[in-house]
């Protein structure tokens, strides 16, 4: 009986040692995964930033010429106000 004893908690011992090391390659298996999710995370908020900020450059220098040509030709600019106003009214009444 001892040896019976004996033999179930070597077994015992054993599966118990197995699941440690079961436990352990998952918890390292998803600290892996988290990690590289962060990287990824990571990566994507760098290029969206740096997206945003040259987006933000070109709109400055977009409305810096826009400025630029509307005080070399305020004429042009007021009339070409005028007709973008009057296709947007005529847009809008025919459309209601």
């Amino acid at each position: 009986m001892a040896s019976t004893s004996t033999a179930r908690h070597s077994k015992s011992d054993d599966n118990a040692g197995l699941e440690g090391r079961a436990a352990e390659k998952l918890r390292d298996a998803v600290s892996y995964a988290q990690d590289n999710v962060q990287d990824a995370a990571d990566s994507v908020r760098d290029t969206a930033v740096q997206a945003v900020e040259r987006t933000a450059d070109q709109a400055q220098n977009m409305q810096g010429e826009f400025d630029s040509a509307v005080r070399r030709n305020p004429t042009l600019a007021v009339l070409g106000a005028l007709g973008v106003g009057m296709v947007l009214g005529l847009a809008l009444t025919r459309r209601t």
